[in-house]
């Protein structure tokens, strides 16, 4: 189960981000997992549950992860498509030398964190607020 150790990657990273910005806690984490990036949602939602329990700045957050299906083009007419199974032929003039256009990746799309209202540039939510920072550049 190497999910483990890729949401260890991507809590270190988050951690960063927290101590950066001063945040008291995570909010919400969107990972996007693609189709083939071998990494199995379920199990790594399971590794962000355990973590949960010992990051305390991760205590109350929300991990929504977004499912990317894979997507190829072919090299020899450039039509972009959704493959049918494991078959990777061109849907529009049938040849086999494809290119992968999305579903390897394993990206940390967005963190929201709840920061104090005396940050410079942070709309006030209640005594705190919330920020979002997007397309962090994790990658799997």
């Amino acid at each position: 189960m190497h999910e483990l150790s890729i949401m260890q990657a991507l809590v270190d990273a988050v951690e960063a981000i927290v101590q950066e910005h001063g945040a008291q806690r995570v909010v919400r984490l969107v990972v996007e997992v693609g189709e083939m990036s071998n990494v199995i949602p379920m199990y790594l939602r399971n590794a962000f549950l355990a973590f949960r329990e010992v990051k305390p700045f991760l205590a109350q957050a929300e991990l929504e992860i977004h499912f990317v299906p894979l997507r190829l083009q072919c090299e020899a007419c450039g039509v972009e498509f959704q493959p049918q199974g494991y078959r990777y032929r061109c849907i529009e003039c049938g040849a086999t030398r494809v290119r992968v256009v999305q579903g390897e990746e394993l990206l940390l799309r967005n963190v929201e964190l709840e920061v104090e209202s005396g940050n410079p540039g942070v709309q006030p939510f209640g005594s705190s607020a919330v920020r979002e920072f997007s397309n962090s550049g994790i990658r799997g």
